[in-house]
């Protein structure tokens, strides 16, 4: 899948702040999102704008940047605010996500991503909400979305904030598929898989695994011994300079 991604406001145009800043966590969910994503093979475009020094710029800039690519999905991260919940009532503000109308193929992810988030980080779920008048939703010309992903004014929000945890749950949802982090543990090497449909994937290679090799050259087909749980996992990607096979697992 192709998306544009992108954390909203910036130092000049700056996003709510209280006890989460929300211009500073939506950049690291953004970052940990879009390595995410692109672990998994998709093809993702970074659209944050940094330079408009007013919220009109910065909304031209990023709705800009949006349009410049034909995407499956533009996702705008936010934090809400409004709470005035400083020091916790026991009750959280919890997640919203926002999309121009109910026919959007953006409605469909929206709603993954709103309970993902509430699951993951154990927030109220305040749904998917409908507005033409957010300036992304209205403008882009892809299909969009825009998650407030917790309350930075709800102490609630902030004891159960996690920039990864809520990463993995945006991911879950755009995908509709599990995160698998993948986590290798002595691996010596990363060999090509062939499968029955001769579709490409790699898996890790540990000290204890005994591989049979196929015909072709550089392939391998049949663990003699498994020695590690998940070792013989299929991935998605290989990491060259790390060396790592990873992505989601097949």
């Amino acid at each position: 899948m192709k998306f544009n991604i992108h954390a909203g406001h910036n130092t000049y145009s700056t996003g709510a702040s209280s006890i989460l800043n929300e211009t500073n966590e939506v950049r690291k969910v953004k970052n940990k999102l879009i390595n995410m994503l692109k672990e998994s093979n998709h093809t993702v475009y970074d659209c944050t704008d940094e330079v408009g020094k007013t919220v009109n710029d910065n909304l031209y800039n990023i709705v800009a940047k949006c349009n410049a690519h034909k995407v499956d999905l533009d996702v705008s991260i936010h934090l809400n605010s409004g709470r005035g919940d400083k020091k916790g009532d026991g009750s959280t503000g919890g997640v919203e996500v926002w999309v121009y109308d109910t026919s959007s193929k953006a409605y469909a992810p929206a709603k993954r991503i709103a309970e993902k988030i509430a699951k993951t980080l154990g927030v109220y779920n305040r749904g998917v909400k409908i507005s033409k008048d957010f300036y992304v939703l209205r403008n882009t010309t892809n299909p969009a979305l825009l998650i407030e992903c917790v309350f930075v004014d709800d102490k609630d929000d902030a004891n159960r904030w996690n920039v990864d945890k809520c990463a993995k749950a945006i991911y879950e949802g755009l995908t509709n598929m599990i995160y698998i982090e993948t986590k290798p543990i002595n691996n010596i090497a990363v060999v090509k898989f062939m499968n029955s449909n001769q579709k490409v994937y790699y898996m890790n290679v540990y000290a204890q695994d005994k591989l049979e090799k196929t015909g072709a050259e550089g392939y391998y087909d049949k663990f003699l011994t498994i020695g590690t749980v998940g070792a013989r996992n299929c991935y998605t990607t290989w990491d060259k300079e790390k060396n790592i096979a990873k992505g989601i697992s097949k």
